[in-house]
């Protein structure tokens, strides 16, 4: 049997190909690559026929739009995302399974669909543990938010090295590890310190607001702590997109916020989009702190 998956190129994307890793390693022969919902369309097209030459394609952790459904929307192709936009264009599927619905991450969907033929060891499961609490960023202790920086230090394939390096699950982290999470919290700390800060309300929400081109989640998180404010926003200049963020404590859906005004989409907790003109009206709204 031959497996073919592709993924996002992020934590949750790599948790995701290692869970269907784990769950096919005695019985196919299984190829990962690594992708964005951007670069999906030429990364199939590269492949030409032999997409039909796999008994089953994974698409996984992809928030998919309605234009991109019908590119994968095939005999054995199988669709694993947790995206709540995606969610909702279920029924433009025909031919693909599709297990596409609102969860904490992708990696525990896939996991939690396959858990009854899975045999993990305590460390996979952790493993998978710590990258749910870091996607639904619902972190219990700092060894989630490590094992992100572990990963974003990576060169690519990020994905891959990922899957190399933490195939028997979770474990302690090496010194190379190390040095590459001490990295890490110190470009992120140099960001915080440099970044210009705004704040303003939508709504009834205080929303804070900055600059970033490195470690926007963390970031985001810092801002809503600090500021006790119920919606983070990260402007990335250099890729011209928009992240927003919600606290723990808030109810709102900053999916919603991403769709209104910069035609984009996610979770209710964490959404991102382009930078627009509407966008642009919206800030005039917010002050420098």
């Amino acid at each position: 049997m031959n497996i073919l998956i592709y993924t996002d190129n992020d934590l949750d994307g790599a948790g995701s190909a290692l869970v269907l890793k784990w769950y096919f390693e005695t019985i196919a022969n299984v190829v990962i690559e690594e992708t964005g919902e951007s670069t999906l369309v030429s990364k199939l097209q590269s492949k030409n026929g032999a997409l039909d030459t796999f008994d089953k394609v994974f698409i996984c952790d992809l928030a998919l739009t309605a234009d991109l459904i019908p590119h994968v929307d095939r005999e054995n192709f199988v669709i694993f995302d947790h995206h709540i936009d995606h969610s909702k264009l279920k029924n433009n599927y025909k031919k693909a399974k599709v297990v596409v619905k609102p969860y904490s991450s992708c990696t525990k969907l896939i996991y939690d669909t396959f858990v009854s033929k899975l045999s993990l060891t305590k460390e996979r499961i952790d493993l998978i543990d710590l990258i749910d609490q870091y996607d639904s960023y619902k972190m219990k202790d700092t060894t989630a938010l490590k094992l992100n920086a572990i990963f974003y230090i990576y060169n690519n394939p990020k994905v891959q090295k990922f899957i190399e390096s933490f195939n028997h699950g979770i474990r302690e982290f090496n010194i190379q590890e190390k040095n590459s999470i001490t990295l890490f919290f110190k470009k992120l700390k140099e960001q915080l310190n440099g970044s210009e800060i705004f704040e303003g309300k939508i709504k009834n929400y205080k929303v804070v607001a900055t600059f970033a081109s490195y470690a926007i989640n963390e970031v985001a998180h810092a801002l809503l702590v600090k500021h006790k404010a119920d919606i983070g926003i990260v402007v990335n200049t250099d890729n011209q997109t928009v992240s927003f963020r919600r606290s723990k404590t808030s109810e709102v859906d900053v999916s919603i916020l991403a769709r209104k005004f910069c035609n984009g989409g996610g979770s209710v907790g964490a959404a991102g989009g382009t930078l627009t003109e509407q966008f642009g009206n919206l800030t005039k709204l917010f002050t420098r702190v």
